[in-house]
């Protein structure tokens, strides 16, 4: 697929709706090299810098690292550079990640660093397998009604999705963070599947209109992740199947669709 057909497809979508002002400032007649993307880097307000307090900017992958410093977490975290490969959607998508939600991601990386560094003696952890769900996976819920939280971990979909699509267009608000699963969107299927991260927030808390919503759930998402005694096990994050969103998929809007029970799953007893 070219990168003017694939970009158009994520311009078209509404599963990313925050991503698409970055979006529309890539040229479509070519993929973005990384001065590009370094250029919207200086086109914010704010530098974007990781938790040592060195500047990011994004730089070539060309070649597998050869030691653990080279390596793609270790290197964000060491020297600010975050690799990219040449025409790769997963990368282009995690270098847009970094320009929407730059203190989140610092905190993210250094605690992928952190993890990497321990993990070379003792192995894959839960931890560092939390951490890469959700960097790849991850959805941010932010819900203004406690019902509608209860509903989703619940997993009970024809009453969320279905029953109650206006309350939760009104009341839920959905922002991938995964640029993985952001690749996915490009062609979306049956079967995709986020991971949630919920956060219950009354009306007054948030304040979800404007450009500068997206800063807001950076603050709130930053304290999340900074929490140490959080993202320690992948079960902490519900499944989110993503064609279930209102809006998102033309034949969600019928009940049919959600009593696929292979992608609706039940929630299993115990």
């Amino acid at each position: 697929m070219s990168f003017q057909e694939g970009l158009k497809r994520l311009l078209a979508s509404n599963f990313c709706e925050e991503l698409k002002e970055c979006l529309r400032s890539l040229d479509p007649s070519d993929w973005p090299s990384c001065d590009v993307l370094n250029n919207l880097l200086c086109e914010r307000t704010e530098t974007i810098v990781n938790t040592n307090g060195i500047d990011i900017q994004f730089v070539p992958q060309y070649e597998r690292p050869k030691s653990f410093e080279t390596g793609f977490e270790q290197r964000a975290f060491l020297s600010g550079e975050v690799q990219v490969r040449p025409e790769n959607w997963h990368d282009l998508l995690n270098a847009l990640i970094w320009l929407l939600f730059p203190k989140s991601k610092a905190v993210l990386n250094a605690r992928h660093y952190n993890v990497l560094e321990t993990d070379q003696s003792l192995g894959r952890s839960p931890e560092g397998d939390a951490l890469t769900l959700f960097d790849e996976e991850g959805v941010i819920v932010l819900s203004r009604n406690v019902e509608l939280t209860r509903l989703l971990t619940d997993f009970r979909w024809v009453e969320l999705f279905h029953k109650r699509r206006y309350e939760v267009l009104s009341d839920m608000s959905f922002y991938v963070f995964g640029h993985a699963l952001l690749e996915k969107t490009i062609n979306p299927y049956v079967g995709m599947t986020g991971k949630a991260l919920i956060i219950n927030q009354p009306y007054d808390a948030f304040d979800s209109s404007s450009s500068g919503s997206k800063i807001d759930v950076d603050n709130v998402l930053l304290g999340l992740v900074s929490d140490q005694r959080l993202f320690k096990s992948g079960r902490e994050f519900s499944p989110l199947p993503m064609l279930g969103l209102p809006g998102c998929w033309d034949e969600n809007e019928k009940l049919d669709f959600y009593l696929n029970e292979s992608y609706f799953r039940p929630k299993k007893l115990g």
